[in-house]
């Protein structure tokens, strides 16, 4: 019995670990984003990106699935020094950034108020991911090294979920 229960679970976790709607099914938003980036890193043929409602899905066979946001928004971000590229929308399947596998300091002020202060680390993409709150306006600094870059940010339903205009210098 332990052998078929043990058995089972392999199954259904492989099955939720393929590329189909049916392993999103019942994500939270954030489990939706690791397996977007799971997916691009497996060289899996899956387009993904994500607007400021949903994470959008669509697979090799041409169905299509999405995991809604809710009350949170996600930016991607992709700090650069020397390149970079216009965007709007992020493509977690095909959108990349300068600076691989990075560390950086980022402080999220809303107004004169600290939302967030933390170390966070870019992606084999070149991108790292912050969840906010919706319906506000930000100031995002961003130091790496002796460089920093500081710009405004928002989380409204016409805002951009890709960033890719904070450059880095000397301050």
């Amino acid at each position: 019995m332990k052998k078929l229960l043990a058995l089972a679970l392999g199954v259904a976790l492989g099955l939720a670990q393929t590329p189909s709607p049916e392993a999103l099914k019942g994500l939270k938003p954030e489990e939706a984003l690791a397996l977007a980036k799971r997916w691009r890193e497996e060289g899996q043929r899956v387009v993904s990106y994500v607007t400021p409602e949903a994470f959008f899905f669509e697979f090799p066979d041409g169905r299509k699935a999405q995991v809604a946001l809710k009350d949170r928004f996600l930016l991607a971000i992709a700090p650069y020094v020397s390149r970079t590229h216009p965007c709007q929308v992020h493509y977690f399947s095909s959108c990349t950034g300068e600076l691989q596998e990075e560390v950086f300091e980022v402080r999220v002020l809303e107004g004169e108020k600290e939302v967030l202060k933390t170390q966070v680390r870019s992606g084999k993409d070149g991108f790292f991911e912050l969840w906010l709150p919706r319906n506000r306006r930000y100031t995002l600094e961003i130091r790496w090294g002796n460089l920093a870059a500081t710009g405004s940010v928002a989380t409204f339903s016409q805002s951009p979920t890709c960033l890719t205009g904070f450059r880095l210098a000397s301050r």
